[in-house]
């Protein structure tokens, strides 16, 4: 039997909405989505483990590098919500500024997450073989981009 990721991607997808509507009265829409990410991070680390089918060793090795890529990588995913906050603050009145100034910073947070992937995967070269640590990226970009799908079909184009 293999590992299918789309199907371990739906189901992290419906965990995080099983998990949204129980979270713990929580003080605002920040802090309800901050827990969804967090289970979300706590489902993708399963599945990156998974799907790297490591041993033991490579797992000690790998596991406080991959902690600190997901610490990083939450800086951006924030990044990224407060940008589409700023979209959606000027969506009905975009000016030529606000939207020089969003696709500025959003090119930018695209440069730092293609920066932060090369240096983790220089990282994690160190301790795995060449071969997981493709994998490594191949997975990471295949949710990277199943979760970005999902978001971009919520947000409208520009005027």
């Amino acid at each position: 039997m293999t590992f299918d990721i789309r199907n371990a991607v739906l189901a992290m997808a419906a965990c995080a909405a099983l998990v949204a509507p129980y979270a713990v009265k929580a003080q605002s829409i920040h802090d309800e989505q901050q827990q969804v990410i967090a289970q979300i991070q706590t489902d993708k680390h399963a599945i990156v483990l998974k799907s790297l089918a490591l041993d033991d060793a490579q797992v000690q090795a790998f596991t406080p590098i991959y902690d600190k890529y997901q610490f990083e990588r939450k800086q951006l995913f924030d990044r990224a919500a407060a940008l589409l906050d700023l979209y959606a603050a000027n969506y009905e009145s975009m000016t030529d500024d606000a939207a020089k100034e969003i696709l500025k910073d959003w090119f930018s947070l695209q440069d730092d997450e293609v920066a932060l992937a090369r240096k983790y995967a220089k990282q994690f070269d160190k301790v795995l073989p060449p071969a997981k640590v493709i994998r490594f990226v191949q997975v990471e970009n295949k949710l990277d981009t199943l979760l970005k799908l999902k978001a971009v079909g919520n947000i409208p184009l520009a005027r």
